[in-house]
């Protein structure tokens, strides 16, 4: 089936821009009221963008983002679903996406709901944004971290509506999570969090989650933590003081 789309490269070569600088540009430039943001390393599968109509026509009339992979705002006992390779029992993933060619004949890696769903955000690697809601992409996260996150969060405070659904993907990037010191990952995390843990108390991402309800931490309020759904190694032998980052409390991960 024919489609019409216009592509909007962005070429940053010399880390000229940060993702967030760089997607207001391309949005800027874009004539279309549907815009999708992708990373370099994806490849959709089969009819991709009928499939993407598809949701479009079902998709409530308040929609703000629809992302190829996000966990679940609602879900019931009986969902199941498999995020970052493994089973995870406290949230259910949304979407579809596989990590290689290879893969295409196993489980995918981001294995879950297939319907529509509200998601609290969806993974950067591509999602669709309606560009009539005027959101645009926080500058002060000037790297290459959270910005997804972010403009799903500030849809939602907005009352635009955030959701998920099966837009069968390969994303065949790896993970960036890091420990070095340099890396603005943790800086990063603690800005998103002071700017929307008061209206979120809780936050599920694809790769981070914030909780300060007392009734879930067992007194343990305001606690900020981040879930990495990968072993988390760092191949530098290099580590950072989380402390000296502002941070006071942050608890990692490693299960599979």
């Amino acid at each position: 089936m024919h489609h019409d789309i216009e592509i909007i490269p962005i070429i940053n070569n010399n880390n000229a821009y940060s993702a967030s600088n760089a997607l207001n540009i391309g949005m800027n430039v874009a004539r279309s009221d549907n815009l999708i943001f992708a990373h370099q390393d994806v490849r959709l599968l089969g009819d991709w963008f009928q499939t993407l109509l598809s949701h479009l026509e079902n998709i409530p009339s308040n929609w703000g983002i629809l992302g190829s992979a996000g966990v679940s705002l609602r879900f019931g006992r009986d969902d199941v679903g498999r995020w970052g390779g493994a089973r995870n029992e406290r949230t259910v993933a949304v979407g579809t996406v596989y990590h290689s060619d290879e893969s295409l004949n196993d489980e995918p890696y981001w294995d879950g709901m297939r319907e529509l769903q509200p998601v609290h955000c969806v993974d950067e690697c591509l999602f669709v944004l309606n560009k009539k809601t005027g959101l645009v992409f926080d500058t002060r996260l000037n790297g290459f971290h959270f910005y997804g996150v972010d403009i799903c969060l500030q849809a939602r405070a907005a009352a635009y509506g955030v959701y998920g659904a099966s837009l069968p993907i390969i994303h065949y990037g790896q993970h960036s999570g890091s420990l070095a010191e340099n890396d603005r990952y943790w800086p990063y995390l603690r800005y998103l969090h002071d700017k929307w843990h008061m209206q979120f108390p809780e936050v599920l991402a694809t790769h981070i989650y914030w909780g300060s309800d007392k009734s879930r931490h067992a007194g343990i309020y305001d606690e900020l933590t981040s879930y990495i759904p990968v072993r988390l190694e760092d191949n530098r032998g290099l580590t950072v003081d989380i402390r000296a980052l502002g941070i006071e409390k942050i608890k990692l991960t490693t299960d599979k």
